[in-house]
């Protein structure tokens, strides 16, 4: 998939601190919340009144600033808000300030916005609250601390509905994540979303979707051999859940001005990065504080029927026992359970999915936030289960869990809703080689996507594609992960091949190749931790590394594979390291604490050397999972190590290699890798 901005699941960019607007009609509480907030969080934030904010960018203060014309007050506002962010830099904190978009006085027919350009730029996150108009003008007419004008509710309603409009669309055309709040009283309710916005990370999200797919395939009496994991929303049936809900809220709601939120959002700049996908779960929030969010998804849920196909075919699936059928989807988890239940299928297939983070619940679990990483990283879970994987899904959301699966299957709807972006990203991988997929074209009477050679014909109901998941299928020992097609690999490759490198330019050509490879894959195959460090501006933040690396060992094959071992033990500092020349060099010992193995090679030529390692390790301790890492690797060497298929029982061992080579070549004197690796070849 096409590279997204780089923006994390908090909306922060290295550099922009967070900066949460409390935002609403005069009298709508913001001053209040503001103060009660500054009690319970005194130490964690800035508070800043908006109002105070501007007062002292003027000598005369904020009654002086009310005199001057609008172009006038322009700079000042810009001046007052940057201020605030220089203030969030020195002290290491987010900052939560007061603040009007719209100015509407009684006298005029229309209101007018005050946010500057400023103001785009530097809030991260907006708090509408939609106190009740009838609230706020009893509260206008008793403060007696401040003169307000006498508004009727009628106004205040109106200005409401245009300013919450305009400050949404604003938000979502600026990349700002969004949220209005109706529930009184509000203080709960804002202290979950600066923990949602501030505090919570997408990895907890991707640790509580891989201990809920946990749970699916470990609750099982025998073991799963496969799994078919699938999206949802136009794969499972021709329907879009997410468009079908609002469509129902703008029914149920009239309101002035319908708009498309989806695309609303990942059309802005926030694209489809992790907080783009929270900002859509925060909109499906703010249906469940109306209390209307289940009643719409049961609605929803009554529209959709699955494609006649993939409902045969999941039909198939209650009777195996070897096969885990997942959806996973970016979209509503609780329409496709409904959806499977109507079917008579959630209780064998089960959804891992979207929808509001508080106030929903199933039985069956929370929702999360699902992304396209996500989604690969369940289906590389599923993986280090020892399952062979098929992934199911038709947008560029599902691109990574293509690469990731063992099998892929793009399925194909009407041709007036096809996604141009994913004609144009997924022609791109299949000619990147990133991945080999099939279609499965589910739409009566549509052309396939692409060409069926670069993209085969596959039907569900082939006996061929249900025996890839069904009980009886033979499934490979090696996963293979090759970057061969990959621009970055062949640079490197080069490196590596170049017989005018050779020492220690060599082995660092060697080293380099072997991190990119464990950055590449080791993330996904043994999975990634939050864990606290230092940030330079003095506070503690949460950073990532890659997980279990003290139940991990590096061996290096000897000698050729030292310096790629040595690269692969730099992205995995805390691993245990071992120089082995023979098999029987791994002892009892350098295993029994170990939940992975990697042996890392330069070259695989026959494949004997890593088969008896294998061998070997299968001797010491059963359950270890292995990861064969490799500069090279000969075609020929791929079938030997199948040949492991008893002996693995149902494990699958995890190949990654920088190249596939058909060259039969093995290096001898001269050309031998571990003599150029070591300026050896003069003494040959």
């Amino acid at each position: 998939m096409s590279a997204e901005p780089n923006v994390d699941f908090n909306n922060s960019h290295v550099g922009r601190p967070a900066v949460i607007g409390i935002y609403g009609l005069p009298g709508s509480g913001k001053s209040f919340l503001l103060n009660a907030l500054s009690q319970i969080h005194r130490n964690n934030y800035i508070f800043v009144e908006g109002s105070e904010a501007i007062s002292r960018m003027v000598p005369a203060g904020l009654e002086a600033f009310k005199t001057l014309d609008e172009a006038q007050k322009r700079p000042i506002r810009e001046l007052a808000i940057s201020t605030v962010v220089a203030d969030c830099l020195n002290d290491g904190k987010a900052a939560i300030i007061t603040g009007h978009f719209m100015f509407w006085p009684g006298a005029v027919d229309q209101g007018h916005s005050v946010w500057t350009q400023q103001d785009r730029k530097t809030y991260t996150h907006i708090i509408y609250l939609q106190t009740p108009a009838e609230v706020i003008q009893e509260r206008c007419l008793n403060d007696n601390s401040k003169r307000r004008p006498e508004l009727s509710v009628e106004h205040l309603r109106r200005w409401q509905q245009e300013e919450e409009m305009h400050l949404r669309a604003t938000c979502y055309e600026s990349g700002i994540i969004y949220y209005a709040l109706n529930q009184d009283p509000a203080i709960p309710k804002v202290s979950e979303l600066l923990e949602t916005f501030l505090h919570r990370r997408q990895e907890s999200h991707i640790l509580q979707a891989e201990a809920m797919l946990d749970s699916i395939i470990l609750s099982q009496a025998r073991p799963f051999v496969s799994a078919l994991v699938l999206d949802a929303d136009k794969t499972l049936s021709a329907a879009d859940a997410g468009h079908l809900f609002w469509e129902h809220v703008h029914q149920r709601n009239p309101v002035p001005a319908k708009r498309d939120y989806l695309t609303a959002v990942f059309g802005g700049p926030l694209g489809y990065t992790s907080a783009a996908f929270l900002q859509i779960a925060l909109l499906y929030e703010e249906s469940v504080d109306q209390g209307t969010f289940t009643e719409t998804c049961s609605d929803v849920a009554a529209q959709i029927s699955l494609y006649p196909d993939m409902a045969s075919l999941l039909q198939k699936l209650r009777s195996s026992d070897k096969c885990a059928a997942v959806v996973v989807t970016c979209g509503l988890r609780l329409v496709w359970e409904k959806v499977l239940e109507r079917h008579g299928l959630l209780d064998t297939v089960k959804v891992i999915g979207g929808g509001p983070l508080t106030g929903v619940s199933t039985t069956s679990g929370s929702n999360q936030v699902i992304t396209a990483t996500v989604k690969a990283r369940l289906v590389a879970r599923l993986q280090r289960h020892h399952l062979f994987v098929v992934a199911v899904g038709d947008s560029v959301l599902d691109l990574a869990m293509f690469a990731q699966a063992d099998r892929a299957v793009v399925i194909v709807g009407e041709e007036r809703t096809r996604s141009r972006r994913m004609e144009k990203e997924l022609a791109q991988a299949i000619r990147e080689g990133r991945f080999s997929a099939h279609q499965a074209v589910l739409a009566r009477d549509t052309p396939p996507r692409l060409n069926t050679a670069a993209l085969p014909l596959v039907h569900l109901s082939d006996p061929g594609f249900l025996n890839s998941v069904l009980p009886g299928y033979s499934v490979p020992v090696l996963n293979i992960i090759q970057l061969t097609e990959m621009r970055s690999s062949k640079i490197l490759a080069t490196a590596m091949r170049d017989a005018a490198s050779s020492g220690p330019l060599l082995r660092e050509a060697h080293q380099r190749a072997a991190k990119y490879l464990a950055l590449h894959t080791l993330p996904d195959l043994l999975g990634v931790e939050e864990y606290m460090i230092s940030h330079v501006q003095g506070h503690q933040v949460p950073g990532v590394r890659i997980a279990e690396q003290e139940r991990t060992l590096v061996v290096a094959l000897m000698r050729g594979g030292e310096p790629m071992a040595l690269g692969v033990n730099d992205v995995l500092p805390a691993a245990s390291f071992l120089h082995a020349n023979r098999p029987d060099d791994l002892q009892p010992k350098h295993v029994a604490e170990m939940s992975t193995v990697i042996l890392v090679d330069s070259v695989v030529n026959s494949g004997r050397t890593v088969i008896d390692f294998v061998c070997r390790l299968k001797t010491l301790c059963k359950a270890v999972r292995i990861v064969i890492i490799a500069g090279v690797v000969q075609n020929a060497a791929i079938a030997k190590i199948e040949d492991l298929k008893d002996m693995m029982r149902g494990q699958r061992i995890t190949l990654v290699t920088l190249r596939l080579s058909e060259n039969k070549f093995t290096g001898r004197g001269g050309t031998d890798t571990g003599n150029r690796l070591y300026n050896t070849t003069r003494l040959l």
